[in-house]
Formats: C-alpha cells, sequence, structure tokens
C-alpha cells in the first residue's frame, strides 16, 4: 500500500523543494543539441538524478540502503557525459582534424602478394602476407577513455575534470553485478557526488566553447 496522499505530497514537495527548475529547466541545460529526442532524454536524466539525490535525503538513507541511490544517480551521470561527448564529436566536430584521427587505427590486411601457387611458413605453421595500413575503427569499439581525450584536445571539455568523468564511466560498468563481485569495489556516495559537481562546469564550457 501507498503513502498517505499528504505524506507523498510532503516528500515530493521535499525532493523539488531546492532543485533550481523543473523537468524543462533540466532540458534546456542541453540546448546545444540540435537533435530534440536526445535533448529530452538528457535532461529527464538530469532531472532523475537530482530527483533521487533529494530522495536520499528525504528519507535519510544510510547503509545499505544507500547503495541504489548512488548508483542509479553514477549510472545517470555518466551516461549524460558518455551521450554528450559522443554527440559533439560525431556531429559538431565530425570533420575535426582529431575526430578524424580518432576514428582511424592500424591494422594487418591480407593481401596474395605471392600468387596463389606459393607457401611460407615459419617453425610449422603457415605465414600470410599483409598490408599494415589505416583501417576505420568502428564508433562503437572506441573507448570512452580515448572520445573524452579526443574532447580535451579539441577544447570543449576542461582536462581539470576529465579524468573524474571517465573514472565515473568505468563506475558505471559497476552496475553489472558479476563485474563488481570481481572487481571487489564498492560505489560511494562521494562518486555520485562527485558526477553532480562536474555536470555544471561541464555543461558550461562547452556551451562557451561552442558561442566563441
Amino acid at each position: 500500500m501507498p503513502l498517505e496522499q499528504e505524506i507523498r505530497d510532503t516528500i515530493n514537495d521535499y525532493c523539488k523543494r531546492d532543485l533550481p527548475g523543473d523537468i524543462n529547466w533540466h532540458i534546456d541545460q542541453f540546448d546545444f543539441i540540435d537533435d530534440i529526442d536526445l535533448k529530452n532524454k538528457l535532461g529527464r536524466a538530469y532531472y532523475s538524478a537530482r530527483y533521487m539525490s533529494k530522495l536520499m535525503e528525504a528519507t535519510y538513507a544510510s547503509g545499505d540502503e544507500i547503495h541504489p541511490f548512488v548508483k542509479f544517480q553514477i549510472i545517470q551521470y555518466a551516461s549524460i557525459y558518455e551521450a554528450v561527448t559522443s554527440y559533439l564529436l560525431w556531429n559538431k566536430f565530425s570533420e575535426h582534424e582529431e575526430v578524424k584521427a580518432l576514428q582511424i587505427h592500424k591494422a594487418y590486411k591480407p593481401v596474395s602478394a605471392l600468387g596463389s601457387l606459393t607457401n611460407l611458413s615459419y617453425d610449422g605453421k603457415e605465414l600470410f602476407t599483409c598490408l599494415y595500413k589505416d583501417t576505420k575503427t568502428p564508433r562503437n569499439s572506441i573507448p570512452f577513455k580515448d572520445r573524452v581525450d579526443c574532447a580535451v584536445r579539441i577544447g570543449f571539455i576542461d582536462e581539470a575534470y576529465s579524468e573524474d568523468i571517465k573514472n565515473l564511466y568505468r563506475l558505471r560498468n559497476l552496475a553489472h553485478i558479476e563485474t563488481e563481485a570481481k572487481t571487489l569495489e564498492e560505489i560511494e556516495l562521494e562518486d555520485s557526488k562527485k558526477g553532480y559537481w562536474r555536470i555544471k562546469p561541464f555543461l558550461e564550457a562547452i556551451t562557451e566553447f561552442l558561442e566563441e
């Protein structure tokens, strides 16, 4: 059974009381995103993370009860950083030399340089002739840390907090319980706070950079 309406209203009012604005305000923080659907989802993720933080305060959660609140916020903030960074790289700066270089890696490509009748071997194993050449890297194969470093070189992410962003994304992977158990690493309240503390300068720096 849900709590009485009066109690629910009190909790809801508490969660919204100190927020800088409603969900539309949070959506407006992503005005540099031209994709309306993505912009709306980013705003909702930001709003949800802040609301969940206030709900944690309202219930005065402690001990193990903090864990779901912290995990949710880390997932939300890390997802925001990832989506915004990737959107800017692949859209606003797709023709930038740094982005072009990010999408290239060296790889061996087999070629029939000696003809089908020629066989090479070494230590009892067959050898193949190859070219070592530039190859297009699928975007989803580019590690997030490399995308952040690229954004720092371009200038829309400040190097001062870039490591915090990369670490938050790493912690997001602990959402997989098996991974969390293997690493023996616990996410902490300070991790979710850091995700929040970095979001404002992150968005402000992007807005200022794009306006220049």
